[in-house]
């Protein structure tokens, strides 16, 4: 049975550090909630590799401009603007602006458990543990090997 969720400000967890980019999970982990979401904060040239996984995500820009590849073309979503991606796609996304905030939303617990997961560790340092938990939590980075 679905509950309802509600944060207030004073409650609202504090980020996760996912290899620069700081995310708060805000309605995550409960396979109850149709959805959950994230707000992801990042520095310019910040944000994920080309990767896939099986749930739908979407983003919506609150400040500054990210660069959304999804399978292979690449368009500068700017503040108000909005992405979704279906499950299954190729996608990537690089903060092209000092710094970058969206909000995103997925519909899989497996993504707000997959950044708790990682947080803190670290690039290039820690990369055959990050892919490890990201195979674990279904998604696949399209990393070169060696």
């Amino acid at each position: 049975m679905r509950t309802v969720h509600v944060i207030r400000p004073d409650q609202t967890p504090g980020p996760v550090n996912v290899v620069g980019e700081a995310i708060t999970i805000l309605a995550g982990g409960d396979p109850g909630k149709p959805f959950e979401m994230h707000i992801q904060e990042g520095v310019q040239g910040g944000g994920p590799p080309a990767h896939f996984h099986p749930w739908d995500e979407a983003f919506y820009v609150i400040d500054g401009q990210v660069e959304v590849t999804v399978e292979g073309t690449a368009t500068t979503v700017s503040a108000g603007g909005y992405v979704h991606i279906p499950g299954g796609t190729i996608h990537a996304y690089r903060n092209v602006s000092t710094t970058a905030k969206m909000i995103g939303v997925v519909s899989d617990p497996r993504g707000g458990r997959f950044f708790a997961a990682v947080d803190r560790l670290r690039m290039p340092e820690d990369l055959p543990r990050i892919l490890e938990i990201a195979e674990a939590h279904g998604v696949t980075f399209l990393v070169p090997k060696g």
